[in-house]
């Protein structure tokens, strides 16, 4: 079957939720599935790239960054944030694609010099696959710090 890369427009958002209730992985959930008002919310933001993979009229996997100007380097920062595949879909390189398109297209909408990066939890987590096949390479240990709202308050 072909899959169809492109990049998200606000007629996706309603098959991006549908995708996300399906295939969102039990850890990634929070206590309510994002709606077509948050997947537009993403859309409407400037620094924001979603690419969709498609299968027939289906949407099978999601890439979701952004593009950011770095003061220090001067150029552009491009976060991959988010890459999830259709778990029944896994393994017949829609990641590697997906990863391909969501660089490229970073490439074309940011100023240079890009640095380009994502993060993953764990080397053998399946988005370390495309990240490695697309030239990724593996960098250090990446500590990871959340700030609860009583302490941004």
């Amino acid at each position: 079957m072909t899959v169809q890369i492109t990049q998200a427009t606000d007629m996706d958002c309603q098959d991006v939720v549908s995708f996300l209730a399906t295939a969102l992985p039990e850890s990634w959930r929070q206590p309510e599935l994002p709606d077509r008002a948050q997947i537009q919310r993403v859309l409407s933001h400037n620094a924001s790239i979603l690419m969709i993979a498609r299968q027939e009229d289906t949407v099978v996997g999601l890439a979701l960054g952004w593009c950011f100007p770095n003061a220090v380097a001067q150029g552009d920062t491009v976060m991959l944030d988010e890459l999830l595949v259709d778990p029944g879909c896994r393994g017949i390189g829609i990641g590697t694609e997906l990863v391909k398109a969501f660089t490229k297209t970073a490439r074309q909408l940011g100023k240079a010099p890009i640095e380009v990066w994502a993060t993953t939890d764990f080397p053998d987590e399946p988005a370390a696959t495309p990240f490695a096949r697309t030239g990724g390479q593996q960098g250090e240990l990446l500590r990871q710090f959340d700030w609860p709202k009583e302490a941004c308050a």
